[in-house]
């Protein structure tokens, strides 16, 4: 017997899995947003034994890159069970849609549908907790993804200091200078209207000076355009609903000191944004330092040394903390912290990479390309398969965003299963979503 479900509950059954190591609002809002220039798929193997699903999985094409795709939202009760979805959603990838997109050349995951949002896989063996800005994620998932076929891309890492350490470490560097000998100057959040900002269309007095949403926007897009794996065509309204409401909504952080403790660094000739912080005490005792970035005429000075001494010396005498974190950097960064802070504690998080062999076509086609380049004296250049994960282009997609169905077969778990797949996905409230196949 055939069952046929609603959005609603195909979205309960998503959100489960996701009970105990991501927030279900978010995962909420993740199912019904439409994203521009994406088309997207999910999955839920469900066991008909124990009524209860098994493991789900999303899979999307990247907003500013139609050759990448992601797979995200992946949560997962065995090993099996979670290889199955993971092969399942690199095969819709793999295989493209006719009239739709592409087939896709390499899938990185665990991204939960754009790098705006949580992604990484924490693949450390330190005993402690990971915080509320970290993925969390049994040991079992690295087992997962490596036997679904893929490999380790790049790793990401948190550090945590000493308080007072970082402190000496950041004092000494600045020198004794302050913002205003570079002239610059702190523009706390608690000065401005973050929460008016959050929803402008009921705030028309709403000034730009007290837009804080707006300014973090269009600061994150002049530092981070063109940076790997970053998807510039994220909207706006995006943001605002979702990310800044992630940060404001997570139990662990006191919001109160976010106002406090967050800034924009503002150049006191011009009036403009030139950089700013995102950071909270986390368990009362962690100043986390979620994003910090400053625009290049200002880099060259000792802005960022002094807006990071700032908020160190601030949440310690006012808000207790003890420690300090610095979120989810890249290499460089995190050898850069450790140089002025000193040793830390690491938490590493991994992005994986999943390439499609090249087809014989597509070899012949390069050879006769190569063949043609070396003839005329051009370059050799990289085939799209195999371009890494630090090559990913930024180049615009003309898909309109849209969903997509598939019957895809999920193999032969060791458990009597349900493949769950969206069908008609965000098309209307009243049409049906989830079938048994």
């Amino acid at each position: 017997m055939s069952a046929v479900y609603n959005h609603a509950e195909f979205i309960s059954h998503f959100v489960s899995l996701h009970h105990h190591s991501t927030q279900p609002t978010l995962t909420h809002q993740l199912l019904t947003t439409e994203f521009p220039n994406t088309f997207s798929e999910f999955w839920i193997l469900y066991d008909d034994n124990l009524h209860q699903p098994l493991a789900c999985v999303g899979a999307n094409t990247v907003m500013s890159n139609a050759s990448v795709g992601y797979v995200g939202l992946f949560e997962a009760r065995t090993v099996e069970a979670g290889i199955a979805v993971l092969k399942a959603a690199t095969a819709w990838l793999q295989r493209g849609r006719l009239g739709q997109f592409e087939p896709v050349h390499q899938i990185l995951g665990p991204v939960n549908l754009t790098t705006w949002l949580q992604y990484r896989l924490r693949v450390d063996t330190d005993p402690q907790p990971s915080m509320s800005y970290e993925p969390r994620h049994p040991v079992f998932y690295q087992s997962c993804f490596e036997q679904a076929g893929f490999k380790k891309a790049v790793d990401y890492y948190s550090t945590f200091f000493d308080i007072d350490q970082a402190i000496r470490g950041f004092e000494a560097y600045s020198r004794g200078e302050t913002l205003a000998d570079i002239g610059l100057k702190s523009q706390p959040w608690n000065t401005l209207n973050l929460w008016a900002s959050l929803t402008p269309e009921r705030h028309p007095d709403l000034t730009p000076q007290d837009n804080v949403a707006k300014r973090v926007y269009d600061l994150s897009i002049e530092l981070f355009q063109g940076k790997d794996l970053f998807d510039n065509s994220f909207s706006r309204q995006n943001h605002r609903q979702i990310v800044l409401n992630d940060m404001i909504s997570r139990p662990e952080v006191d919001n109160q000191s976010l106002l406090d403790l967050s800034t924009f660094v503002v150049d006191t000739r011009t009036g403009k944004d030139v950089g700013y912080v995102a950071c909270w005490v986390e368990n009362q005792d962690t100043i986390v330092i979620k994003t910090v970035g400053f625009l290049p005429q200002v880099r060259k000075t000792r802005a960022f040394c002094i807006t990071m001494l700032e908020a160190f010396r601030r949440a310690k005498d006012v808000w207790g903390a003890t420690r300090c974190s610095c979120a989810l950097m890249n290499e460089n960064s995190t050898g850069i912290s450790e140089r002025v802070a000193g040793k830390s504690v690491r938490h590493v998080y991994r992005l994986y990479i999943h390439q499609q062999p090249p087809s014989q076509l597509e070899l012949h086609h390069q050879a006769l390309k190569n063949a043609n380049s070396r003839a005329s004296g051009l370059e050799r250049q990289p085939s799209a398969s195999t371009i890494s994960p630090t090559q990913v282009s930024s180049s615009p997609s003309t898909h309109r965003s849209a969903a997509t169905s598939t019957q895809q077969s999920l193999g032969q778990p060791r458990v009597p299963v349900r493949h769950y797949a969206s069908q008609g996905y965000g098309h209307g409230p009243n049409r049906p979503i989830m079938a048994r196949l």
